[in-house]
């Protein structure tokens, strides 16, 4: 049996007023963990704005003329820590950058990493500058490396997991 429960899980399009309301729920079920609570909730910010602006998967909302990303979600809790995990369809190209991001994110030391970022909102305009940023941000408040998949879906297109630990020991 997985020893980790769900707090909460969800898959569908990413509309801010339901990522507001998950929000306001997760930091419900995690308001006996002060101290993880606000990193995690950051982080929740962090990667489901990532997917409602960046999925290759989404709904065209009409009025607005407005894309809303579509992908999971889901946040899970174990003795030890939290897990937090969005999965989202990218181009196949993305899913190679956003890997080797992850992979020099996770080789970085903290130091490194606070300067990363710097020069990542220095030299980053538009497009992937929240993604870019937000990967970063995900490892210095977790302080854990950054467990990523992808899944293929065609040449084109592929799945791109990302899942943020958040261990509990840390607390105080």
């Amino acid at each position: 049996m997985d020893p980790k429960k769900p707090v909460f899980t969800y898959e569908g399009p990413f509309f801010i007023d339901l990522l507001t309301m998950l929000g306001n729920y997760l930091k419900m079920m995690t308001s006996s963990h002060q101290a993880i609570q606000k990193k995690l909730f950051r982080i929740f910010v962090e990667l489901t704005q990532n997917v409602s602006n960046y999925s290759e998967e989404y709904l065209q909302i009409h009025q607005d003329n407005k894309k809303v990303g579509i992908g999971e979600l889901r946040v899970a809790e174990d003795q030890n820590f939290f897990l937090l995990t969005t999965q989202n369809l990218v181009r196949s190209h993305d899913a190679n950058v956003l890997s080797q991001r992850c992979e020099i994110i996770n080789q970085t030391p903290g130091e490194q990493l606070k300067d990363l970022k710097r020069e990542l909102r220095k030299s980053s305009t538009g497009y992937m500058l929240g993604a870019r940023i937000g990967l970063v941000q995900a490892r210095l408040i977790s302080m854990n490396p950054l467990d990523y998949t992808i899944f293929e879906k065609n040449k084109d297109y592929s799945y791109f997991k990302l899942t943020v630990k958040f261990d509990k020991d840390g607390e105080y």
